[in-house]
């Protein structure tokens, strides 16, 4: 089931359709304690009736590539790695992802999803909380594009 909702109409409908096998949901590090999507929510209620789960929106629509300078520079002190490559750890370092669908639109971008899933290596410390720092300045980044883009309209 591909689910677009928040985390109490999830409940319900599990509650209410057990045979549900797996549930898709958007889920990355920058709306994973957003209010208005609920990933981490959305995640603990598949959790909680044993589902598992498929991984949509990981990159946020080429917005945790594309990320701001200040964002960029975080990632870039930690090493080599790829920004999507964060991004995708985040979302399969956690219990019962069946699948996380990348959104690669190039041969490069699989050979570079490739590199780090073949043997995957979950989010050290010293990267989460580079996610954290990271997520805090695209949110700032990505609220100020909203409000400008608002006004200006």
């Amino acid at each position: 089931m591909s689910f677009h909702d928040k985390a109490d109409v999830l409940d319900m409908i599990l509650t209410e359709n057990p045979d549900i096998e797996v549930v898709q949901i958007q889920f990355n590090y920058v709306d994973y304690e957003d209010p208005a999507i609920q990933s981490k929510a959305c995640y603990e209620v598949c959790r909680k009736h044993n589902k598992s789960v498929i991984v949509m929106e990981p990159v946020k629509g080429s917005n945790l590539v594309n990320l701001p300078k200040e964002a960029k520079a975080v990632y870039d002190k930690l090493g080599t790695m790829s920004y999507a490559s964060y991004a995708l750890r985040f979302a399969v370092g956690f219990d019962g992802m069946m699948m996380v669908l990348s959104g690669m639109s190039d041969m490069n971008q699989m050979k570079d999803n490739l590199s780090f899933m073949k043997d995957f290596q979950p989010l050290s410390l010293k990267e989460q909380e580079a996610v954290k720092q990271v997520t805090e300045i695209s949110l700032y980044a990505l609220r100020s594009d909203f409000i400008l883009n608002f006004c200006v309209l």
